[in-house]
């Protein structure tokens, strides 16, 4: 099943649960309905000629109920409007810092940018419960935009390297899968569920007078205690939905892990490791998030957990993994001690971001031998369709974001772990590719001397560096970005596109560069009514037109793989060729706004044929390649590294 598959699944899921919830609904106000037919009788309300099923109060007990589930879901959705960030304080959760020199936090960082270059999903703002000693996880949020990915402090501190990275794993795939904006709206969702359950504490404990006697009983408490009653069904009723909608959500999570990992032993471990350490959460909140959770975040019957039991999820990936623990010979003691020590004795062993263990290292050699350098333009030799990536996640993607990661220098990954050595190496980049002057530079930062040499510096580097480099870099960049203000933001991505334009041209990866950090700090709107590709052949036709522009094709073969392309997808007349005067990227940024409006069978088949495209010729350049990275990110569509980019 690909990308596109899973999010028709995961909005099928969404519909069943409004049908659960629906019938949530039904069953709370029957509850109603009779709790106030019980009031109606005890109060000689009742005339004799209504029943329990319908009777003279069953209008307000439908309109009561609505109202009361209604506004405790619009509540909550306000109270978390923000989406992950807003859960994440709500937890109390610590943002982590870039910078920070704790080794356990540096390691979490490292593992999830390398996930995040290799999936093609941007990194979500990170967090850790500082206060939770358990091992748990989640990720949260509507959009890729604002997501969070929440660890608990156990987790940083008794998960080895390559179980936090199986752990991660499974979390960037509930991304991938649809699951983590499901999730997110279920918080919402289902608070309304416990809303006539408080409205029933709320009219038991309220005080109806000035004397402290009159403050523990109302006049209400059996219409309180009631109400409270068809609450508990309310609670019950939301942990039924949400074992059912989770727990295959789960098993397809591990399962993609493993897949992208390759190390089924790690999520295993990371697992047996919770039977250990535990993985309850001690917030209040605990209840509303355990859906979202890597494993069970309280105690709760096996019918309403929302995971399936830690042995049947190690058993399901890794069948033979509990019979090899219990024939070891080290007992529990020297284990956990085992995995302390190896925590605590972290070391980063050098500026860069990254440690890889001895069975993740790579040979430099084979990476180097599918390169080409051609008219000093990077040519990658493509092994599979394009649109086949199309959020994968692969083994092969992760070692290639580890052999980029690596690649690094020094002086780039310390101006990584600050906002204002982000905003450094992105000028660094557009510097580089200028092949700007020092003069030009001054001038530009006439009034920051400091600001000058650092973007000289990061220049130097730079201009040795693999090319391969640059568009993983500005991924890299963005998260610290966005830890700026709003304000900021505008500022400096202001003197972003003016330093872009100092030579009067905008090239193919500045484009790229300006679209990526656009993308990523104001993010389009959400689209209800979304439209088919049929709908946008003069845009698909302007697509393939620059795409052709920019490949290694000679301009007399342009009409001819133009037509070829178009016509395997459209079968009307197909637009008129556009001139290559009117290939630019500036047209091609009007195209990329108007693509936002397709719904998601139009996102693969346009991939498809962008994909038709470039690889029309059999190789895939650079420029290509980073255009085709921008209408992955404008269609919300995460593509990983491509194999011809690193092979491993």
């Amino acid at each position: 099943m690909d990308f596109f598959s899973r999010q028709m699944t995961a909005k099928r899921t969404s519909s069943r649960l409004v049908l659960y919830f629906l019938l949530a609904i039904a069953i709370i106000f029957g509850g109603v309905n009779v709790v106030l037919y019980g009031v109606a009788i005890l109060t000689t309300h009742d005339t004799g000629q209504g029943s329990w099923l319908w009777h003279d109060w069953s209008s307000q007990a439908l309109l009561g109920t609505l109202w009361l589930v209604a506004g405790g879901s619009l509540l909550e959705w306000f109270l978390l409007r923000e989406g992950g960030q807003a859960i994440a304080k709500m937890l109390q959760a610590q943002q982590v810092d870039f910078a920070t020199q704790d080794p356990a936090h540096r390691q979490f960082i490292n593992v999830c940018e390398e996930m995040a270059i290799a999936s093609g999903v941007p990194m979500p703002r990170l967090y850790v419960l500082s206060q939770e000693k358990t091992i748990n996880a989640f990720v949260a949020g509507y959009h890729v935009q604002d997501s969070v990915l929440v660890v608990t402090q156990g987790a940083v501190q008794y998960l080895s390297r390559d179980e936090l990275q199986a752990v991660v794993g499974h979390e960037y795939s509930h991304i991938l899968n649809g699951d983590m904006r499901l999730n997110t709206y279920m918080v919402s969702l289902l608070a309304g569920l416990s809303a006539v359950g408080q409205m029933g504490d709320f009219l038991m404990r309220s005080p109806t007078g000035n004397h402290s006697k009159h403050k523990s009983v109302t006049p209400f408490w059996p219409l309180g205690l009631g109400l409270w009653l068809v609450g508990y069904v309310g609670l019950v009723l939301g942990r039924l939905i949400k074992a059912a909608i989770s727990r295959e959500r789960e098993n397809l999570a591990d399962a993609s892990s493993v897949q992208f990992t390759r190390n089924p032993d790690a999520l295993a471990g990371a697992l047996y490791k919770i039977g250990q350490f535990g993985s309850f959460l001690g917030s209040w909140h605990a209840e509303q998030m355990s859906h979202m959770c890597f494993a069970n975040s309280l105690a709760m019957s096996e019918w309403f957990a929302s995971h399936p039991p830690l042995e049947q999820r190690i058993n399901a990936i890794s069948p033979s993994f509990l019979t090899r623990i219990k024939y070891q010979t080290r007992d529990t003691h020297k284990e956990v001690q085992s995995a302390s020590s190896q925590s605590s004795n972290l070391v980063v062993n050098s500026p860069h971001f990254s440690s890889f263990s001895s069975s993740q290292k790579i040979s430099e050699s084979v990476v180097g031998q599918t390169t080409e350098y051609i008219n000093d333009e990077v040519v990658f030799n493509l092994d599979m369709p394009l649109s086949d990536t199309v959020g994968e996640l692969r083994w092969t993607d992760l070692l290639s974001a580890q052999y980029l990661y690596r690649s690094l220098s020094v002086e780039v990954s310390r101006a990584l772990q600050t906002s204002a050595g982000a905003k450094t190496v992105l000028f660094a980049l557009l510097a580089n590719e200028q092949q700007a002057s020092e003069q030009i530079i001054r001038d530009f930062f006439a009034q920051q001397a400091s600001m000058v040499r650092w973007v000289m510096q990061l220049q130097k580097h730079l201009a040795s560096s693999d090319n391969r480099l640059a568009l993983p870099m500005v991924e890299l960049a963005i998260p610290r970005l966005q830890q700026l203000t709003t304000d900021e933001q505008q500022q400096f991505l202001v003197e972003l596109r003016r330093f872009a334009w100092l030579n009067h041209h905008l090239s193919v990866f500045e484009f790229a560069l300006l679209k990526l950090i656009e993308q990523a700090l104001y993010p389009a709107k959400v689209i209800f009514r979304q439209q088919a590709l049929g709908h946008f052949v003069p845009q698909c036709a302007q697509l393939v037109a620059t795409l052709l522009h920019y490949s290694a094709h000679h301009a007399s073969d342009y009409e001819r793989y133009y037509r070829q392309v178009l016509s395997s997808v459209f079968l009307e007349r197909i637009p008129t060729m556009p001139t290559s005067a009117q290939c630019t990227l500036q047209a091609l940024d009007k195209v990329f706004i108007q693509f936002a409006y397709m719904n998601a069978e139009a996102k693969k088949q346009l991939i498809n044929l962008a994909a038709k495209t470039i690889q029309s010729d059999g190789v895939l350049h650079r420029s290509e390649y980073e255009l085709v990275r921008v209408l992955a990110a404008v269609l919300a569509c995460p593509m990983p590294l491509l194999d011809g980019v690193i092979k491993t």
